[in-house]
């Protein structure tokens, strides 16, 4: 009956160190996971809100210094201001490019799409702005219509913006949300693991007179 009894004690110490291995184990597994998603959070931040808010930015320094450009065209020569053009074309071709590379929202991606098609539309306004004689009527015309495209043009990057500073509020939420998540299971195991020492530190105690009348026993024989 001793032996049985040291054996229980025994299993039920092993039962305990098992289950404290898993415990580690799914708690390092869920705390791996939750690095990983905060990383990704953080890169998203930087890459897709963060890098776009500055191409936003650009984007609308180019079509401003292209407004400029048109509403004063009488103060330079044709060649001048096509040269021009096409520079800011150039650059923000480049940036429409770097933009459609990020991760986009289905609202931004449409918002984008909007926007792309208004600055197709502006660049061949001005192709044809050029190409007509100043002061004919004909140019006032398209004049007016390049000004509603640059207004259409400066609605969609408004949008845009607002739609980086709502997604970077639901990414650091999400951020803080994860951090929270794994401090909880920290804590969790923390306490499990206290709970299961105790347990542990009380079998042991209450082996050891059984052990030692076994001990005696064997010496007495």
């Amino acid at each position: 009956m001793h032996w049985i009894s040291l054996f229980r004690h025994k299993t039920r110490a092993a039962v305990l160190l098992g289950v404290v291995c898993i415990l580690v184990l799914i708690t390092n597994f869920l705390g791996r996971q939750d690095m990983d998603h905060l990383g990704n959070s953080f890169s998203s931040v930087y890459k897709d809100r963060l890098m776009v808010e500055g191409y936003i930015y650009e984007l609308s320094g180019h079509l401003y210094q292209k407004k400029i450009l048109v509403d004063h065209y009488t103060e330079q020569s044709s060649a001048q201001v096509e040269a021009s053009f096409h520079s800011h074309n150039d650059a923000i071709n480049r940036l429409l490019s770097d933009y459609a590379q990020t991760q986009l929202t289905k609202e931004e991606a449409e918002c984008f799409g909007q926007f792309s098609t208004e600055v197709a539309t502006l660049q061949t306004l001005e192709q044809n702005y050029l190409q007509i004689p100043r002061g004919y009527p004909e140019q006032v015309a398209v004049y007016a219509e390049m000004n509603t495209r640059f207004a259409a043009a400066s609605e969609q990057l408004q949008r845009l913006s607002k739609i980086q500073m709502t997604e970077g509020k639901m990414l650091s939420d999400q951020s803080k949300r994860i951090i929270d998540l794994s401090t909880l299971f920290r804590s969790v195991e923390m306490v499990a693991l206290i709970g299961i020492a105790v347990l542990l530190q009380v079998l042991v105690l209450a082996g050891k007179p059984l052990i030692s009348r076994i001990k005696q026993q064997g010496q007495w024989n």
